[in-house]
């Protein structure tokens, strides 16, 4: 069965229950999660249960090899992950022999992580997993668990083969949650091309946390990538400190991000202002497809504000952008209503109605549902209050809440939403600001053992991220339930269940790239009734700048379907090869396996990977067949980085992102530390650093080539043709970029010589025939360059439609390609075989690429920004790019005859 059910609605207490009831009946039980951390968590809740006939443990990457055979003989409750169960357990299962007669429930806990490549590897883990338990005699009840999974049923049954009932109605309480979107604005900063460039999401995050820790509100900042994580961390680490000194010396009443008639905060060691350097998704982070920094669902290696007035009527007005408070003069005690009023009116030059501003600014009468707008918002925001069932509006907020400083810029309006300086609503009655009692940094409640002094400030905050070593990781997890940390930068890798109890806020720096991601991150606060903040920060993205001015895309609907191609041959291949090498594969087998598994084996047996025998099939090979199955797509053994002086091991790094993340001469930044590369050695597995202070940052280029092998469907799209099908891709990471952090100044472009991939995948792509073309040309267009812009804003806008994220995905557009003979754009999926991306693309193109013309086209620029066109991946600096002309193009395509 499957329960999908909300966030923090009992889902572990319903499979708990059965879970202990089946050890105390002698039985066994074997709980699966996609992350170390979550079943660490698990783990810590079962000891706290002291119930002495459940033997718990966990067994992964972190578990001492003198731990193992003890948790094998003696423990049945074990919490591991699919990379244990598929290079461990199953394979050496006559070890496990007494374990797997008495297992009588496997727990899938936060099952939607399992989608994309890595769920169709589960997939057949899980079906190898049924048969080494048949083989023992035992037919375990499989029990899914999801917040987050559309269609659940359907979706549990392609993931594990069996017949499923679901669970769906929530009854559990539920605590208020305002949701703000939050644009951040332009700058006076020009990027490639001259494309004007928005403050980062990391330098906001950064600001908010600050603020929100300053304020005694514990909050988690999810951020994209890993590098983005560390970015956060030091930035709001710096912006405490600087806080602490002018607590210590006695200039009290300082902000973080600053307040008229006070000192600015000192800036931190990276430019807040240039989308290059702290946007996770300028650097190049990632070949698509690859296991990626922005992908913390990971077991490691082994080894390893708007302020706001209270009118009479107790609705909440937003200050406009133009106006601020003294943090000491703002809060509800000190603020007056002729000095509201006065404020509003000082700035009513910088602020955009509702009305005046539809294009920038959604209205109650844009979102679905009766989603309501209090007042007027400064032209870049977008609010979500009032969203029935989800969002609760400005009415559920205590009317004790109250903000203290105003955004500069323009951010997005919820009801008392913490803006710069975070007092927000519904959080706990003991919270004290550190502004307005500069005597009392932090209150007895979170810091349980004495009041903390401005000193440690700093030490409040962290990040957390895949690539720590193991303890590492588990204290930071402790420092954050405990209270003594209230603010925590960390990837997606805290995404999944566990239970922080005493989370206020939450952050989430840029689209985590689908919906039940965003609910995932947004319950992590809130939890056990109590209300809670969220707030989706965006990045200088097509999709984020789609999303803040559309809504409506957001609340009100449905999660994503979870895709995931068990059938893919490049995933069922090499788990064939596992199943037969743990036991033979005989005929009744095959059943276990899907309807491609009998031709698929012929294959197997003819490149001499199985042996046919009269009994069945075997693995005869030395070498070990779980090495044939990358289940999550890193592309070989991680990559130790190790700082060259003393030997010291800082963590890893997959071996693909190794290309971007630490080639020769890049920086490198680890637990708020700098690093430069000296060295990447891929055949040693080793990336050699040192401690370094440069004043620049490094962004990895690639270049792509693509040709079509197979055309497997095709149909008409307006005026032109739109196909799937099999293609072939070359990828190489060729130089990267140093920038100057102060000033953004492009300090050189480096070449490095590192391999070429190749992967065999699968894409959507469209053509043009040149007759449909010829009045664009004559109306100078530069056909090569919209092709080229249409092709980074649908890469940008995929996501929305199929489960994916923008590093899942790649594209290659060209005026005239060799294969086709036309103007050809097209969009791959980034794993090898395929992922299924690309075919929901080409299910949903009208819309896919309707959506991307929008988005095109409501964009503020003029020419082109990382907004709307402009890729943070693209190998070619993003030139040539015609923003005009992709409009025009897709118009053509689309059959649109607007400009």
């Amino acid at each position: 069965m499957i329960i999908s059910t909300g966030t923090a609605s009992g889902k572990s207490l319903a499979y708990l229950t059965p879970a202990v009831a089946s050890c105390l009946d002698g039985g066994t039980v074997l709980y699966l999660t996609p992350t170390k951390a979550l079943a660490a968590d698990q783990f810590r809740g079962l000891r706290e249960l002291r119930i002495t006939q459940v033997r718990a443990a966990t067994f992964d990457g972190d578990t001492p090899f003198e731990e193992r055979t003890w948790v094998r003989q003696h423990a049945n409750y074990v919490l591991t992950n699919p990379d244990m169960l598929h290079r461990s357990i199953l394979p050496r299962h006559a070890q496990w022999s007494s374990y797997f007669r008495r297992l009588r429930l496997v727990v899938v806990d936060e099952c939607h992580g399992y989608r994309g490549v890595f769920g169709s590897h589960v997939a057949q883990i899980l079906r190898r997993l049924r048969r080494v338990c048949a083989r023992y005699g035992s037919s375990p009840v499989f029990m899914l668990a999801s917040a987050t999974a559309s269609e659940p049923g359907a979706f549990a049954r392609r993931l594990t083969g069996l017949e499923m009932d679901e669970v769906t109605v929530d009854a559990s309480p539920k605590g208020a949650t305002t949701f703000a979107l939050w644009e951040p604005p332009l700058t006076e900063l020009r990027g490639e091309g001259g494309a004007p460039v928005r403050r980062t999401a990391t330098a906001e995050a950064a600001d908010l946390l600050a603020d929100l820790v300053l304020a005694d509100v514990r909050t988690l900042a999810f951020v994209r990538s890993r590098r983005g994580a560390e970015t956060v961390a030091l930035s709001a680490r710096a912006k405490l400190a600087d806080v602490a000194f002018s607590l210590s010396t006695g200039r009290h009443g300082l902000r973080a991000s600053g307040s008229p008639g006070h000192r600015e905060a000192a800036a931190p060691p990276q430019l807040p202002e240039h989308h290059d350097l702290l946007d996770p998704h300028f650097n190049l982070n990632e070949l698509p497809g690859q296991q990626s920094p922005d992908d913390d669902f990971t077991p490691l290696s082994p080894t390893t504000d708007p302020s706001a007035d209270r009118a009479e009527d107790g609705s909440t007005r937003a200050r406009p952008s133009g106006a601020r408070s003294s943090a000491a003069g703002s809060s509800a005690a000190g603020s007056s209503a002729a000095d509201s009023s006065a404020a509003r009116s000082s700035a009513a030059g910088s602020r955009t109605s509702l009305d005046a501003s539809p294009g920038d600014v959604t209205g109650a009468t844009d979102l679905p549902g009766g989603v309501t707008e209090t007042t007027d918002l400064p032209g870049r925001a977008t609010s979500a209050a009032n969203l029935p069932g989800r969002v609760p509006g400005a009415a559920n907020l205590r009317d004790t809440a109250t903000d203290t400083t105003n955004h500069p810029e323009g951010a997005t309006s919820a009801a008392d939403l913490p803006g710069r300086v975070a007092r927000a609503a519904n959080l706990p009655d003991t919270a004290t600001d550190a502004t307005n009692h500069p005597d009392r940094v932090t209150n007895s409640a979170s810091d349980p053992g004495g009041v903390l002094g401005a000193a440690d400030l700093p030490e409040r905050v962290a990040a957390y991220r895949a690539g720590y070593l193991a303890e590492d990781r588990r204290e930071l997890e402790k420092a954050l339930r405990s209270g003594s940390l209230m603010g925590l930068a960390t990837t997606n890798a805290l995404e999944l269940g566990v239970d922080v109890s005493g989370l206020d806020a939450v952050l989430i720096a840029g689209w985590p790239g689908t919906r039940a991601s965003l609910w995932q991150q947004a319950g992590r606060a809130g939890r056990d009734g109590k209300d809670a903040l969220a707030v989706l920060i965006a990045r200088d993205d097509p999709l984020d700048t789609y999303l803040v001015h559309h809504p409506e895309a957001l609340f009100g609907r449905p999660v994503e379907a979870i895709v995931l191609d068990p059938d893919n041959p490049y995933v069922l291949g090499p788990h064939l090869c596992a199943a037969a090498a743990e036991i033979p594969l005989t005929e009744d087998d095959l059943a276990v396996f899907g309807p491609t598994a009998p031709e698929l084996l012929d294959d197997l047996a003819a490149q001499g990977l199985l042996r046919r025998r009269p009994a069945g099939w075997f693995w005869t090979r030395r070498e070990r067949a779980t090495d044939l199955a990358d289940i999550r797509g890193a592309g070989g053994a991680p990559i130790q980085v190790v700082e060259a002086a003393t030997g010291r091991l800082l963590g890893s790094v997959d071996e693909p992102s190794a290309h971007t993340t630490v080639h020769t001469g890049a920086v490198y930044l680890h637990q708020g530390e700098t690093f430069l590369v000296e060295e990447l050695d891929l055949e040693a597995g080793v990336a050699l650093v040192s401690g370094s202070e440069p004043d620049y940052a490094t962004f990895a280029r690639d270049v792509t080539d693509i040709s079509v092998l197979s055309s497997l469907r095709s149909q008409a799209l307006g005026r032109g043709e739109l196909h799937f099908g099999e293609v072939e891709v070359t990828r190489q990471v060729v130089s990267y970029l140093r920038r100057r952090l102060q000033s953004g100044e492009m300090l050189g472009d480096e070449p490095l010589d590192l391999p070429p991939r190749t992967l065999r995948t699968r894409a959507v792509w469209w053509t043009l025939p040149a007759s449909v073309l010829v009045p664009l040309a004559e109306d100078g267009i530069d056909l090569g360059g919209a092709a080229h812009a249409a092709e980074h804003a649908s890469i940008g806008l995929l996501p929305l439609f199929a489960t994916c994220d923008r590093w899942d995905i790649g594209g290659v557009s060209t005026e005239l390609h060799a294969d086709t003979g036309l103007l050809t754009v097209f969009v791959y999926d980034g794993h090898e075989g395929g992922a299924g991306f690309a075919e929901r693309g080409f299910a949903r193109a009208a819309d896919w690429l309707t959506a991307t013309r929008e988005a095109i086209a409501s964009c503020e620029c003029e020419r082109g920004c990382p907004s709307c066109i402009q890729s943070p991946k693209c190998g070619n600096g993003n030139e040539p790019l015609d923003k005009r002309g992709a409009i025009r193009l897709l118009n053509t395509l689309l059959g649109a005859d607007v400009d």
